[in-house]
């Protein structure tokens, strides 16, 4: 298993990610944070980036996401574990989902380090190799529903995409699987259900109230939802809007 990180942790590595891409000093962001009435100081943002922060309360992550218009679990980026406590950790993909509203299924586990050794997790290589051909199925299948001009890289974007919490509600909506809705945007857009969602919403999404931004962003992902539904290879198509 990965090697879990802190909450805070995992928030201080993408948010050095996120402000990078931004262009954004510690200073200017840590000022962004404070138009919203979150206090930090640059001091604040360098102690998360440098893993110093351990935890994050759920008031700062619930302004920071509104400063920088994202949603919650899209500061947990990617595949790995998050700690939440000596002995209990989680998928970053539970995580997601579960700010995203919905509840948590599997990659949840309770394994402290003295535990490795106890007989149930002899078999520990054996269920590695397992995901890794759950992996390489999820590939496959993303690569045959592409196209053959499909690269690899794509197919691993689109796995990994299936995870976010846009998707996940959307599978909902559609009644299949989150893969089958990201490799659905990946053929309409050529990239993910949350990336073309946040290219609708823009900048002009900086002049809204909090109530106006929200209903703006349900209006989008919406009409995006209508245009993905063709696209979506199974026999109930129409989303519960």
């Amino acid at each position: 298993m990965d090697e879990a990180k802190s909450l805070g942790h995992l928030l201080g590595d993408r948010l050095k990610q996120f402000r990078e891409e931004q262009g954004l000093s510690p200073e200017e962001f840590a000022r962004k944070a404070k138009e919203v009435g979150l206090p930090w100081s640059r001091f604040t943002v360098n102690a998360f980036e440098k893993g110093l922060r351990k935890q994050i309360a759920l008031e700062e992550l619930l302004l920071l996401s509104y400063a920088f218009r994202v949603e919650p679990g899209d500061w947990f980026v990617g595949n790995g574990w998050a700690k939440l406590s000596d002995d209990a950790r989680a998928s970053l993909g539970v995580i997601r989902a579960m700010l995203a509203g919905s509840s948590p299924t599997d990659h949840w586990t309770r394994i402290s380090q003295r535990e490795w050794d106890v007989p149930e997790f002899k078999d520990a290589p054996g269920v590695v190799h397992a995901q890794f051909e759950r992996m390489n199925a999820k590939l496959r299948r993303v690569r045959d529903s592409l196209g053959d001009g499909a690269s690899t890289e794509t197919a691993i974007k689109a796995v990994e995409a299936a995870a976010g919490p846009v998707e996940v509600k959307a599978a909902y909506k559609f009644q299949v699987e989150p893969l089958d809705v990201s490799t659905a945007a990946f053929r309409n857009w050529g990239h993910s259900l949350t990336q073309e969602r946040d290219s609708r919403f823009g900048e002009a999404a900086r002049m809204l109230s909090f109530r106006n931004l929200l209903a703006s962003r349900r209006h989008v992902t919406r009409n995006l939802l209508r245009e993905l539904a063709p696209v979506v290879k199974r026999k109930k198509l129409t989303p519960r809007l």
